[in-house]
């Protein structure tokens, strides 16, 4: 019941919101880049595949969302927010006044894309300032509702470019994350080792056994204070998932019928995100 209300009432401010559209989309072989536009606030939206067919503008199904950051429907899907509140558990994770935007991937399901493994969303504003400490990072969560989550692989100047990879689609929003890096990383773990277990029964055994391995080592590293350690064990299993995927041991499929789970994105992408964790503890 919760989750339906949720869902009514994101629907409902979507609705409500202004709305955007691509500007001058580009196909060039395995990616897509165009400019979205809304409320007078401008960001290009690159979408990068390692294998696509039947990859068009319109095959996406991107739209573009002018939110209120103090909205409950959007309050209520960020990490310690609540439909009870305008507010946030300490404030720690806001959307930034400059650019209150939730882009939504949501390809129609007649529409015929179907990727493999790791696909990349990046979204690149000048609308908000890079710094070296920056705190804003790229969340998404599952289209319509549930909770944001943190999925950046990179932040860079220019003003802000923000980097994600996974398996499947998303809302996506740019937001400042004032967590501390350590805590982030300890959720990142929980959420990389969900998937495993989520997903055990789709992949071979012995490479499961050799994946659960890797994911307890770096786990037990990062407790031990050994991030180094832990960022290595990280990087070989991003590496051994890549190769079981082509050798047909993990699943790493997505097509617009949703009938199959992309593992393999979604495993990488969740360790690429955590490295970048890693990386913010030692900064």
């Amino acid at each position: 019941m919760i989750k339906r209300l949720l869902f009514v009432l994101v629907c409902l401010a979507l609705a409500a919101s202004a709305h955007g559209e691509l500007i001058d989309p580009v196909v060039d072989d395995n990616e897509l880049t165009a400019t979205v536009e809304v409320g007078g606030l401008e960001a290009e939206l690159t979408v990068r595949f390692e294998k696509v067919v039947g990859l068009t503008p319109s095959s996406l199904g991107v739209s573009v969302h002018l939110i209120d950051p103090l909205a409950p429907e959007i309050l209520g899907r960020l990490p310690g927010g609540s439909l009870d509140s305008l507010s946030l558990t300490g404030d720690l994770v806001t959307v930034p006044a400059g650019f209150p935007v939730l882009i939504r991937i949501d390809p129609p399901s007649d529409s015929g894309l179907t990727f493999e493994g790791v696909v990349e969303v990046e979204i690149y504003t000048q609308t908000l300032d890079y710094q070296s400490d920056t705190s804003l990072r790229q969340f998404k969560a599952p289209t319509g509702t549930g909770t944001f989550h943190d999925v950046t692989d990179e932040v860079s100047p220019g003003s802000i470019r923000t980097r994600s990879g996974g398996g499947h689609w998303s809302d996506f929003m740019i937001v400042r994350d004032l967590r501390a890096p350590a805590d982030v990383v300890d959720e990142k773990f929980d959420r990389l080792g969900d998937l495993l277990v989520t997903h055990a029964g789709q992949i071979d055994a012995a490479v499961y056994t050799g994946l659960a391995g890797l994911y307890v080592d770096a786990a037990d590293a990062w407790a031990a204070g050994d991030v180094a350690l832990a960022d290595s064990l990280l990087a070989q299993f991003i590496a051994d998932t890549d190769t079981a995927a082509a050798q047909g041991d993990v699943p790493n499929v997505w097509r617009s019928a949703r009938d199959l789970d992309n593992v393999d994105g979604e495993l990488r992408g969740a360790a690429r995100t955590l490295r970048f964790s890693l990386a913010q503890t030692q900064s």
